[in-house]
Parts: structure tokens; sequence; C-alpha cells
């Protein structure tokens, strides 16, 4: 038989451990919220739901190192029967175009036997999205050089734009001759914003996978995602005209097609 000793019993089955929140991760992914709607929830756990519980949380948010007035958490309750509840989390006060560092603090004094007291999270506002009508698209590795009209969104007071479903129509109609290497999908926008003269972007999906394989997807990089790529030609050319050259790398292969010379690839027009 196995005997128990009670003085020397660990948090793991203290009652009042058990009852404790704690939050899940001690990290989050990085969170976008909308600027008519600025908040998020955050997920609390414990492991003892035999009786309501409740607590505050302490937020700590700051820009640049420097901290964020105005930021608030909401308060967490347990009901009897719970195993989980949320906190909500306000950040009114961030401006758009910025970036937060969030910290959330548990009012509990000891370590957990499992989770986390505290959780970090960077925030951002988005934008508000304005459809400055229809421009032209064209990327000559996807498709002809034929540009395709598609919707133009303008970040409000910024130099940012969403071209929408850029590929969508151009890979219906296979211009480009991919065959069966077209996929069922592409990117919904290509997000792309001015910087020092240079146009960036995030990497995204031009729906072709290379060879027919959906391992082999090909999607468009910014120059700057590699070492010793010129920027340079990620560039502007007139008050309408913007010029995307990115390097078009399949994973899998640990290769592509460099399209960042001069002419690039990707030719946008405004409305």
């Amino acid at each position: 038989f196995a005997a128990c000793d009670n003085e020397q019993e660990c948090a793991l089955y203290n009652t009042d451990a058990a009852n404790r929140a704690v939050f899940v991760n001690a990290s989050l992914a990085n969170i976008t919220v909308s600027p008519a709607d600025p908040t998020f929830t955050v997920d609390l756990v414990r492991a003892n739901a035999d009786s309501e519980s409740s607590g505050t949380i302490v937020l700590t948010a700051t820009v640049d190192e420097v901290p964020l007035a105005g930021c608030t958490v909401s308060d967490y309750t347990f009901a009897a029967g719970e195993n989980m509840t949320k906190v909500t989390v306000n950040v009114s006060p961030l401006e758009i175009g910025k970036e937060l560092n969030i910290t959330l603090t548990l009012d509990n004094t000891n370590e957990p036997v499992s989770g986390s007291n505290t959780v970090s999270v960077t925030v951002n506002k988005d934008y508000n999205w304005v459809s400055l009508g229809t421009g032209t698209f064209a990327d000559v590795l996807a498709f002809t050089e034929k540009p395709y009209n598609v919707e133009i969104q303008k970040a409000d007071g910024f130099d940012r734009y969403r071209v929408m479903k850029p590929y969508e129509q151009g890979l219906k109609n296979d211009d480009g001759g991919w065959g069966n290497a077209v996929a069922s999908t592409s990117c919904d926008y290509i997000e792309f914003w001015i910087k020092d003269g240079i146009i960036y972007y995030n990497k995204f999906f031009i729906g072709i996978n290379y060879d027919g394989s959906a391992s082999n997807a090909i999607y468009a990089h910014h120059p700057s995602d590699f070492a010793e790529i010129s920027l340079a030609n990620n560039k502007q050319l007139d008050d309408k005209t913007f010029q995307l050259a990115p390097y078009y790398y399949i994973e899998a292969l640990q290769g592509g097609f460099d399209y960042t010379g001069e002419g690039g690839s990707i030719l946008i027009t405004l409305p």
C-alpha cells in the first residue's frame, strides 16, 4: 500500500494552488485590433473548479519603451464549475501605425504549477482602409504583362496601400500557362508601404505551386528577407505607378526566381 504525507503535500495537490488562475502561455502571437473596437481577450485557466474565484490583473503598456497611459484590462471571475474564463484588454489610446507592448500580471504571489502568472503580447491598431477605386495589376511571372483591373485601397492618412485579390482573375484565365500548377487560392491582398523611398511588403502567395505540388508554393518575398540583395528596385515610378521587385521563393526547394533587378516583375497603378 502507498501512503501520503500531508506535511510534504506539494502545490500540485494543494486546493488553493489548483484554484489559482494562470495564463496558458507566457506570450501570445501578435494581435491587430480594429479602430472601431480596439479590444481583445486573453484566456485564463485553473485546475480546480469547485467554487467561484475572482481576482485582478496589473497591465503595463509601452510604445518604444515609453509607458502608454489609458490602456485597461478587466478583472477576472471563474464561476463555480468553470475551468476557463477570459479578460478583456482595451487599447484605445494606441495610435495607428504604432506598436504596443503589453504585459499582464496576475495577482498571484506564488509560482504556478503550470502555465504562467504573466503574459506578454504585441498589439497593433489596424488602419482605416479607404477604397480608391479601380487600378491595375500585372505580374509577369504569374501571367502575361497584360494588366488586370483590381480594387486599390489606401490607409487613411498613410502612404500604405492594398491591392485586393490581385491574382484572382489572371490565374482564372491562366494566361501564364501554368496549368495544374495553379492553386485553388491566392493571397487576398498585397499590402505595401513606402519608407525612405523604398516600397516594402510582407511575403504573399501568388497562387502557383511549382510542379503542381502544394509543398512547393511560390511566395513573393521582399529582398530584405535575404542577405546581400538590393532593395532599390522596389520603388515608386511616378505619381500613380509602383514597381515591386520580389524574389519568388519556394521554401521546400530553398530557391526560386530572382526578379529583384531593375525591371522588377510587378506593376501596380492607382486609379
